[in-house]
């Protein structure tokens, strides 16, 4: 793999950032599962959960490749945290629209997003395990489509109005801004641009989200 001097700690802190993405992503799908109404979202939840559990071992085992050394960002690990309680809170509630939204439709979007976005450079890049990759992105996607669907299907049964969903999308869209830009030092680093990755999900949310306003990005102290 063709990586640059000085690289692979800024490499494994975006792999730091996907692992904690990853293993949230795996808590919520398990807790869904007993939150879903329907057998066949209650198989599809559980497998979610295995394939989230299994995409954060292959992130850290990469990690382990390219620094054994690099530590977990403390803010980083905040946000994510501060995102977990929300999400936790909605589970505790039972309150399974709202799981779909942070996790299916914002956490696995934004890691769609990412995913694809770092993709092309590591094909630049010569990395290893292509196959791999692209089968952890068909997994984000997969996961993604399926809260697209639930939710798509509950606003046409009048289950849930748009104005609930983008109230809700208040409180999780500025934190996931913000838990990308808490990496912001390592995309600059390897000359990536952290907006273009917000823009990337952004545009591919669905327009009954986009019609909220994009949360201004405001620059991170060390």
């Amino acid at each position: 793999m063709l990586i640059k001097a000085g690289e692979h700690g800024h490499l494994a802190q975006l792999l730091t950032f996907m692992v904690l993405g990853e293993q949230l992503a795996h808590d919520c799908a398990q807790a869904q599962v007993f939150l879903a109404s329907e057998p066949g979202q209650q198989t599809f939840l559980a497998g979610q959960a295995r394939q989230e559990g299994y995409h954060a071992l292959a992130f850290q085992g990469a990690i382990r490749w390219l620094t054994p050394r690099v530590q977990q960002p403390s803010l980083m690990s905040q946000h994510m945290n501060d995102y977990r309680d929300l999400l936790e809170s909605a589970i505790a509630r039972r309150d399974f629209t709202e799981t779909l939204l942070a996790e299916q439709i914002i956490l696995e979007g934004l890691g769609e997003a990412i995913l694809k976005k770092i993709e092309t450079g590591l094909v630049k890049r010569r990395a290893p395990l292509q196959r791999l990759r692209r089968i952890l992105i068909h997994q984000e996607e997969a996961h993604h489509q399926f809260g697209l669907r639930i939710l798509t299907k509950m606003l046409e049964r009048d289950e849930v109005s748009h104005d609930t969903l983008r109230d809700r999308t208040q409180e999780y869209l500025p934190l996931a801004k913000t838990l990308l830009f808490s990496t912001q030092d390592a995309f600059y680093a390897i000359d990536e641009n952290p907006q273009e990755y917000w823009d990337a999900f952004y545009q591919h949310l669905p327009p009954w989200l986009q019609t909220t306003s994009s949360p201004a990005h405001q620059p991170l102290s060390s």
